[in-house]
């Protein structure tokens, strides 16, 4: 299994050469300021004690209840540009050198590019990755993020004869959804802005607060409260 030692000797390196890298967790080192995206390099562990798994990781931090410090949310596999292996193994002597490599040179690039709320959902909203395909209810609640009423109302539309009504009372995972839902379908409805953002504002505040992220968390508008058609 992938040690905290182990990920450390690749960490180490990047912080003392990069400043705004923070390492939180044992597997996961955060860019800061962390607004709407968590942007962060997730060294995964996998069923061979041998073998991790590096990957780029963006998590929408508005969504209700997500955890930041464990939830992947949308990844992207970082490959290993070296011909001496093509899996990332431990036991390679020049594993640790190419995976600092290829996160200076390919991860950090393609995660610092990604400088807006708008900037991600551009990448999000046109891959086929399976950790695009989120429920409805979150792709409408990240469409009023960025401003889009009419596409966020268009979903909320859809989702309204499955969770107006109290069809499951005892299940956790449909509360959680309809939850969602009936929090935001009435200011959706009605083109509510202001409420819609305290809403988002109040979410995000719940995710972070009192988590090892806060001291780096910068609380930022939302597109939703920068735009008005």
């Amino acid at each position: 299994m992938t040690s905290a030692k182990q990920i450390k000797n690749v960490f180490k390196p990047l912080i003392n050469r990069h400043a705004d890298l923070t390492e939180i967790g044992s597997h996961w080192l955060y860019i800061s300021p962390i607004r709407h995206v968590a942007l962060r390099i997730l060294i995964d562990r996998t069923s061979d004690k041998n073998l991790c798994k590096p990957q780029l990781t963006m998590l929408n931090t508005f969504i209700p209840d997500v955890q930041p410090q464990t939830s992947i949310g949308y990844s992207i596999q970082l490959d290993r540009p070296s011909l001496s292996h093509q899996h990332w193994y431990w036991s390679d002597p020049e594993m640790i050198a190419d995976l600092v490599s290829a996160i200076e040179t390919e991860g950090l690039p393609r995660l610092r590019a990604i400088d807006s709320l708008e900037a991600f959902w551009t990448i999000y909203d046109g891959s086929d990755h399976i950790f695009a395909q989120q429920w409805p209810e979150d792709r409408m609640i990240c469409l009023i993020a960025l401003g889009d009423i009419d596409a966020a109302r268009a979903i909320c539309e859809t989702l309204e004869p499955e969770l107006r009504g109290d069809s499951f009372p005892n299940d956790i995972w449909v509360q959680n959804r309809r939850r969602k839902f009936l929090a935001v379908a009435e200011p959706l409805r009605v083109g509510d802005r202001v409420t819609l953002a305290t809403i988002l504002h109040g979410w995000e505040a719940d995710n972070i607060r009192g988590t090892k992220l806060e001291p780096y968390w910068e609380p930022t508008p939302f597109p939703l409260e920068r735009s008005s058609t």
